[in-house]
């Protein structure tokens, strides 16, 4: 379950001062060439928070009061639809988010999470608006997300419009994987996500998921490793995200 702790919570132990922050905003590519005096003006403006994990930053259709830069740990963007979790994002320190509904004024389009601990800055719309139209290096930071944003979309779209939902959860098992320590060849998916979650990124249902995870395991193409999946071959299932049908195996 998800803690309530937005932002705008008045608790003082939810909040950092600057030198605690240790980077501030230094580690925000879109700030990254914005003059030391404007970007400690930006840091002083800031409301610091540190939130636990499964916090919600923000809810869908929550009017906007700021943009929230992401200092360290992870938070995921996603909405819910029609009883349904579907993920957007995951992002990392350094990014920014909530920019889009300062920008043209409208109420938020999804909704944000923390995955881990996570320090942020939260700056204020007015202010943040005011540093773009006052300084062309961080409009044209923002430019680049945006562009960035719309590259990562159009792919997204190409690559999900053709596949059934088996070879999106297929692809999404390769996402999550990572070589053996062992060295010998094999990948690994540890911890194994809850089937809600990997359809969640895959755009699909929990049944989905389990029938493709079944699919994949009698043809000995994944076996279970205590809280482990690993991946016996992994080049095999990237043919499988390729074909046209589900009964592949």
């Amino acid at each position: 379950m998800s803690n309530e702790v937005h932002p705008s919570d008045t608790d003082a132990s939810a909040r950092l001062g600057i030198a605690e922050a240790k980077t501030g905003l230094a580690s925000c590519a879109m700030l990254e060439d914005l003059p030391p005096e404007v970007m400690a003006r930006l840091e002083r403006a800031c409301r610091w928070l540190r939130l636990p994990p499964d916090s919600i930053v923000f809810r869908h259709e929550d009017p906007v009061d700021a943009v929230y830069f992401l200092i360290s740990g992870t938070v995921r963007v996603f909405v819910s639809t029609k009883g349904r979790q579907v993920n957007y994002a995951e992002l990392g320190p350094g990014q920014v988010f909530g920019e889009l509904a300062v920008i043209d004024g409208l109420p938020r389009s999804a909704d944000v999470m923390t995955v881990t601990e996570a320090v942020l800055a939260a700056c204020p719309s007015q202010t943040f608006i005011d540093a773009l139209k006052r300084h062309p290096q961080m409009a044209f930071g923002m430019i680049k997300k945006l562009v960035a944003m719309i590259r990562q979309a159009d792919d997204k779209i190409n690559r999900f419009s053709a596949m059934s939902g088996v070879q999106r959860v297929y692809l999404e098992l390769l996402r999550l994987t990572t070589p053996d320590i062992s060295g010998d060849g094999t990948w690994v998916i540890s911890p194994v996500p809850l089937h809600k979650e990997m359809a969640a990124w895959a755009g699909t249902t929990p049944d989905v998921v389990g029938r493709a995870l079944g699919h994949l395991m009698r043809a000995n193409l994944v076996q279970r490793r205590g809280g482990a999946l690993q991946v016996l071959d992994r080049k095999r299932i990237e043919m499988l995200v390729e074909s046209p049908s589900d009964d592949v195996l």
